[in-house]
């Protein structure tokens, strides 16, 4: 009796062993994805998304930078130009925030350091903050901040483009 009772535990043992292994987290099949061709794909040749805008890979920090500007800079200037509400400011924010929050975090563990690069992202972010309104204020106080951020817009707008052109 005490053998069989010996033998199921190691059978036990050995079968939560098997299932442990075989699990997405073990394996590595989780960083596949889901379906076929992402199985296909390693994780480092996708490219990386971040709220609808992908996330320049290739290139200096400068030009990284550049890229990412020329892909949502025009974006936020048309929504400076939209009669948009606070609520769809704030939906809109969040892609963009994100994004530059993405390349940001990408850029610092990166090898190679650009430190004007590094510069220039915080001064994007703030921007963001200013025209589509920072969630943790009142709705009154980003509606405030916006009007401050439309009237000065284009002035803000062209710094930080001369910033950003003057980093190549």
């Amino acid at each position: 009796m005490k053998m069989m009772t010996g033998i199921a535990c190691v059978a036990c043992c050995l079968l939560a062993v098997c299932m442990l292994l075989t699990q997405s987290g073990c394996t590595g099949e989780g960083e596949k994805g889901s379906g076929p061709q992402a199985a296909k794909t390693p994780p480092q040749a996708r490219p990386a998304k971040a709220g609808g805008f992908t996330v320049p890979e290739e290139g200096t920090p400068a030009e990284r930078v550049t890229k990412l500007w020329e892909s949502t800079g025009p974006v936020m200037k048309a929504d400076s130009q939209a009669n948009l509400d606070d609520r769809e400011y704030q939906e809109k924010r969040t892609p963009l925030f994100s994004v530059w929050v993405t390349l940001q975090g990408k850029l610092s563990l990166a090898a190679r350091k650009d430190e004007k690069a590094q510069r220039v992202i915080p001064e994007v972010l703030k921007f963001i903050d200013n025209l589509y309104g920072f969630p943790g204020f009142t709705q009154e106080r980003r509606e405030k901040d916006r009007e401050t951020a439309k009237k000065f817009f284009d002035k803000r707008y062209s710094k930080l483009e001369e910033q950003i052109k003057a980093l190549k």
